[in-house]
């Protein structure tokens, strides 16, 4: 998933990708809070526990967002990709 900054849409709809390793799947969403006072960061790990954390601005999203991708490279886990590019490693 690019820098959040640099994703102009994501204040209208959500953003979606995946990371795979071997047979599981983490699905993460940003999207937009729906009274419009922030962001929410939704993590859906394999073994069906969802994390949400919410952000009041784009900054802080970003930063917490690059946490989460370089932990998840560093744990072997490969992405973020949409999921259809996954399928095929």
């Amino acid at each position: 998933m690019p820098s959040i900054a640099r994703i102009g849409a994501a204040d209208i709809e959500g953003v979606v990708c995946f990371f795979s390793r071997a047979d599981s799947i983490i699905r993460c969403e940003v999207r937009p809070v729906d009274d419009g006072s922030g962001y929410e960061l939704l993590i859906d790990h394999p073994d069906a526990v969802v994390q949400v954390e919410r952000f009041s601005g784009a900054e802080a999203l970003n930063r917490r967002w690059m946490d989460v991708e370089g932990r998840l490279l560093r744990q072997g886990w490969r992405g973020p990709a949409p999921r259809q590019q996954l399928k095929n490693p």
